[in-house]
């Protein structure tokens, strides 16, 4: 946020925090919280636009291509699919064998809005997807309900996921933007690993950036400034960035039995971000570390076993 003066951004500051805090005390009171959550997280409304469906239905599919090759024939399972499954339905539209999603909060994948989606994608598909023709068999109108034996749904988050109530295991398994919302990174890690079959990868893009209002300030680093108590005053209950680093995450993938490779990483700019005002829990964390801005993992069993 810029400003004229470093009190006037301050002040900036200290509003943004009454109001974060008031916001995630009223996520506690339980008529409220059911109210927030029966509304879309994101991408609520699809009007037609390829540049959503590029962002919210293509974009995971596309870096999957791109990154471990073609989805034909594989199976695949998403954490965090958000509002709708625009990007399972363009998976299987790809040749996915099967496609399971894992989400804290589950909407209605069937509703009018999502059905919008689904359309969305079909209409765009040969545009996107010259090389990839639709399956005669998967009918956007009847998605998802009528293909239960391709697609299941878990109302969970990935810290608590059974993964005993399944022996399933999946060909990829993947995420786009969630990592940065988990409660427990190392769950996340030892899920990411116990669902890979042998042979199998997982491709997770993890934001390391600010979200809500923190984006409007000049310093993207802003949002790390806050002592951990009073940003779980902020943020508790509204799954809100958990502000884990680049390091923490290579290490908690390393420590579940994932061989790693980091791939497109992109930085914040270092004339933008002052270090020196992090919170004490982010100073002796290596600074290249701190300086990614977004990075893709890409995970393989160090075993090829199960787990």
């Amino acid at each position: 946020m810029t400003s004229a003066t470093g009190a006037t951004s301050r002040a900036a500051i200290y509003r943004d925090v009454v109001r974060e805090i008031s916001v995630n005390v009223a996520m506690a009171v339980p008529a409220i919280r059911r109210l927030r959550l029966s509304r879309p997280r994101n991408s609520s409304a699809f009007d037609g636009s390829m540049d959503l469906l590029d962002r919210y239905a293509f974009y995971g599919p596309r870096g999957l291509e791109r990154l471990v090759g073609p989805v034909r024939g594989r199976s695949v399972v998403e954490f965090g699919p958000g509002d709708h499954l625009a990007a399972g339905l363009s998976m299987l539209a790809a040749g996915a064998s099967r496609y399971t999603a894992i989400d804290r909060f589950v909407p209605d994948y069937s509703s009018p809005a999502a059905k919008r989606w689904y359309g969305g994608v079909h209409a765009a598909w040969a545009e996107r997807f010259p090389d990839h023709p639709w399956p005669q068999d998967l009918d956007p109108a009847a998605f998802p309900e009528s293909y239960r034996d391709r697609v299941t749904t878990f109302s969970d988050g990935v810290e608590g996921h059974d993964v005993g109530r399944a022996d399933a295991t999946y060909d990829i398994v993947t995420s786009w933007q969630v990592g940065e919302h988990v409660k427990d990174i190392r769950s996340f890690a030892k899920l990411t690993a116990r669902l890979l079959a042998p042979g199998g990868v997982a491709v997770h893009r993890v934001d390391f950036g600010p979200h809500d209002c923190w984006r409007r300030y000049q310093d993207p680093l802003t949002f790390l400034q806050f002592a951990p108590a009073l940003w779980q005053s902020m943020s508790s209950n509204r799954g809100s960035p958990n502000r884990r680093r680049h390091h923490e995450f290579l290490a908690a993938l390393s420590a579940s039995g994932l061989v790693v490779t980091c791939r497109d990483a992109g930085c914040f700019d270092p004339g933008a971000v002052d270090l020196t005002k992090l919170d004490a829990s982010f100073q002796g964390m290596p600074p290249d570390s701190l300086a990614v801005r977004d990075v893709i993992y890409v995970c393989r069993s160090s075993s090829g076993r199960d787990r």
